[in-house]
């Protein structure tokens, strides 16, 4: 059976199956990229201006907290997003009516997705000014502080939009939620009625 003839007759649960395989193979590159830019950075980064310095012990373990964090994080929601895309492309391959795994996985699915667009991005821009104050800490403060003037304003952005958007997001759900209640009412009211006419 084609995922085609099963639109037909749960338009909605195809629409949800394939919205979750969008954000699953989204969380899967940006997780993937996103980390990957985190190691390199902490492989990457030169150390030996700190060595002897006991005044930016801090700013290193901040440092390590962070990117350990945004590494870990990433790789959940990549390990998320690895474990149950195959089942949902099989599912969507199959053309299973009921799409069961997408359903019981959906709680798992927006904890892919929050992890990797929300929280790891908002980790990786608080990483990016973080390197830049490490690296620059002892050769020119002033570059460091640059970095994160311009960096804080797009950190208060990405939290503006991300909650703008969820906001949106939760306000179009409970819309088209209403609308399919409205649908049902007056579909049990023209039942009732023609039921009432028959007797």
């Amino acid at each position: 059976m084609d995922v085609d003839s099963v639109s037909s007759k749960s338009p909605l649960k195809r629409r949800r199956l394939l919205f979750s395989k969008a954000k699953l193979k989204a969380v899967s590159r940006t997780s993937a990229l996103l980390s990957g830019f985190a190691m390199v950075a902490m492989v990457e980064i030169s150390l030996d201006d700190h060595k002897n310095s006991k005044g930016s012990a801090p700013l290193l373990v901040v440092y390590s907290i962070i990117t350990c964090l945004l590494v870990g994080v990433h790789l959940l929601a990549l390990m998320i997003s690895t474990c149950i895309l195959p089942q949902l492309e099989a599912d969507s391959l199959l053309g299973y009516e009921e799409y069961a795994s997408h359903e019981t996985m959906h709680i798992y699915i927006e904890l892919a997705w929050i992890l990797s667009t929300g929280f790891g991005i908002f980790l990786f821009l608080v990483e990016i000014a973080i390197v830049c104050w490490v690296k620059f800490y002892y050769v020119t403060r002033p570059a460091a502080v640059a970095t994160t003037i311009v960096i804080v304003p797009v950190i208060i952005l990405f939290c503006i939009f991300s909650l703008h958007f969820y906001r949106r997001l939760v306000s179009f759900k409970l819309s088209r939620h209403q609308d399919a209640l409205n649908e049902i009412e007056n579909t049990l009211t023209v039942g009732k009625l023609a039921q009432a006419n028959i007797v």
